[in-house]
């Protein structure tokens, strides 16, 4: 097989998040700087035999998934740092759809719920811009 010419960067990434999963907010954007995905692993067992020298594997369900977003830290009103704040505050439902390309496939979660959003810190010898990042957990990802 050919090598792939298909190659991209995150460089073009979009960004949004939803209270609903219908009303997306698209500006942060221009504020976030890192998607990390972990976790949803799917739950394996196995058991040996007297007659074998190799374990019988089975399947279970998936695990949640724990959907990381790194921003650009700003106190405007509707960017990610407003936004995560009051859901987390709330317990209440959070969304959060992305695309690696700007025309490209779109990744949206399902339901979750913000399980971290800490406070932003930082050092007064540095000149870099503050970051801050918050946590989803969902149940899924589909990609559309």
């Amino acid at each position: 097989m050919a090598q792939t010419t298909g190659a991209m960067t995150f460089k073009a990434c979009a960004v949004a998040l939803s209270t609903d999963g219908n009303t997306w907010t698209d500006v942060v954007s221009g504020s976030t700087n890192e998607v990390t995905v972990s976790g949803g692993d799917r739950a394996t067992g196995e058991a040996f035999t007297f007659d074998g020298d190799t374990p019988i594997v089975t399947a279970g369900k998936r695990g949640a998934l724990d959907v990381t977003v790194k921003y650009i830290y700003t106190e405007v009103a509707g960017e990610a740092q407003t936004l995560v704040k009051a859901s987390y505050e709330a317990g209440t439902a959070f969304y959060v759809r992305w695309t690696p390309k700007a025309a490209g496939f779109i990744y949206t979660t399902g339901a979750g719920y913000v399980t971290s959003q800490p406070y932003p810190s930082g050092s007064a010898a540095s000149a870099d811009a503050i970051t801050s990042s918050f946590t989803v957990k969902v149940p899924s990802i589909t990609k559309s």
